[in-house]
């Protein structure tokens, strides 16, 4: 493997990237330990996203207050994934913001058992987590004028699920990207579009940030992004070998060698990123091709605890 792919350590906590605009970042990119954001504005904050337990919401608010005592008036979520949505109660009293498809998701879906996550994630405690839905959606795009700042909550299309969308600050040139980048952390697609994240990507690429906050991984600029996208062409284009040659799912997801990106933990995901795909071929629509979210992980897990990856090629 290339030094430069070499998976880095990097400094957690709350950075600042602007004027009243901060990150928050885990010092892990593993399962639910994903990042977050805030914007502090004259009158009040606008958070990006909760955490994945009641104690690291707690956690992070404990540090949101650290630098102001302002009123937190809105939430957004990125998307419905647990490790961004299982606090939003945390943030009692918050106008929650979401796109349509997340607040379905976070609504009709509810959550994974806590039990069962504490099993199968035993550094966490996932009591108190609950579905809190948003209480605002919008389709494409929404603005919140912040003082004299633009806050563009910008939806592309499916992309790592059906209703991700990005957090815009043109004029600081900074994104907070949730899911849609994953950085030094196995990128996974069980629940939207390859195809679809990839042009999601390039769209967000021609916005010309300089600084995107991932959903799990360090701050980055545009070599980040990129290393993310690197990985969804690898899969995508390796999955449609195997796909033709008639494999199935389990087969294909043992088979591909992840080349540079094998150093990068969690793994296993490609299990659920080849069986998206393998939907995506045969043309259905993720919107409505749903997997079952609790067999998925219990298949995961095992794939993670007694896996043996042939490393092949059919080049």
């Amino acid at each position: 493997m290339n030094k430069e792919y070499t998976v880095p350590t990097w400094e957690p906590g709350v950075k600042q990237l602007a004027p009243n605009v901060y990150a928050y970042i885990q010092a892990k990119a593993t399962w639910y330990w994903s990042n977050a954001g805030f914007i502090v504005g004259k009158d009040y904050v606008v958070v990006v996203d909760s955490m994945a337990t009641v104690g690291l919401t707690q956690r992070f608010k404990e540090e949101i207050r650290k630098i102001t005592n302002k009123p937190i008036r809105y939430l957004i979520n990125t998307h419905h994934h647990g490790d961004h949505t299982y606090g939003n109660h945390v943030f009692a009293g918050a106008t929650i913001i979401s796109h349509e498809y997340c607040r379905h998701e976070v609504t009709e879906a509810g959550m994974m058992d806590p039990n069962l996550l504490n099993t199968i994630f035993p550094e966490f405690d996932f009591r108190g987590i609950a579905a809190t839905p948003a209480h605002i959606t919008f389709d494409k795009h929404l603005t919140l004028h912040m003082d004299e700042r633009e806050v563009k909550l910008v939806h592309f299309g499916p992309g790592h699920t059906i209703g991700d969308i990005i957090v815009y600050l043109p004029e600081e040139g900074i994104i907070f990207a949730g899911d849609f980048i994953f950085l030094y952390s196995t990128p996974l697609g069980m629940e939207g579009s390859f195809a679809g994240w990839l042009k999601n990507l390039d769209a967000m690429t021609k916005l010309g940030a300089q600084a995107y906050v991932p959903g799990h991984g360090p701050v980055c600029e545009i070599e980040g992004l990129n290393l993310c996208r690197e990985y969804l062409v690898l899969v995508r284009r390796e999955a449609k070998k195997r796909f033709d040659k008639g494999m199935t799912v389990d087969q294909a997801a043992r088979d591909i060698a992840l080349g540079q990106f094998s150093q990068w933990p969690n793994h296993e995901r490609i299990l659920l990123n080849v069986e998206r795909l393998w939907r995506e071929f045969r043309g259905e629509d993720p919107t409505t091709s749903k997997l079952n979210i609790t067999e998925a992980f219990l298949r995961m897990d095992a794939m993670a605890k007694g896996r043996r990856v042939v490393a092949h090629d059919y080049d």
